[in-house]
């Protein structure tokens, strides 16, 4: 896509599997479980702003491979088992 001049955005929750494919552009908000990639469902100004995040990645320039890490404190963490 990106080759065709189409600029793409990952939002990943697996930013150690995502880094290997060196995604142009990636977010990964942290301890957000597989499935939830935008947040639980329900949680919409959440997903909303996680969507936003994403899109700003636009106006950056990270390096190839660059994941850019960003934390959620509405996003309930589980407890450790």
């Amino acid at each position: 896509m990106e080759q065709l001049g189409l600029p793409t955005v990952l939002i990943t929750v697996s930013p150690e599997v995502s880094k290997q494919m060196r995604p142009p552009r990636a977010l990964y908000p942290k301890d957000f479980q597989i499935g939830n990639s935008l947040g639980k469902p329900g949680m919409r100004a959440l997903q909303k702003q996680v969507l936003k995040d994403a899109l700003l990645q636009f106006t950056a320039t990270p390096a190839p491979g660059e994941i850019i890490e960003k934390v959620y404190p509405e996003y309930p963490v589980p407890p450790a088992a």
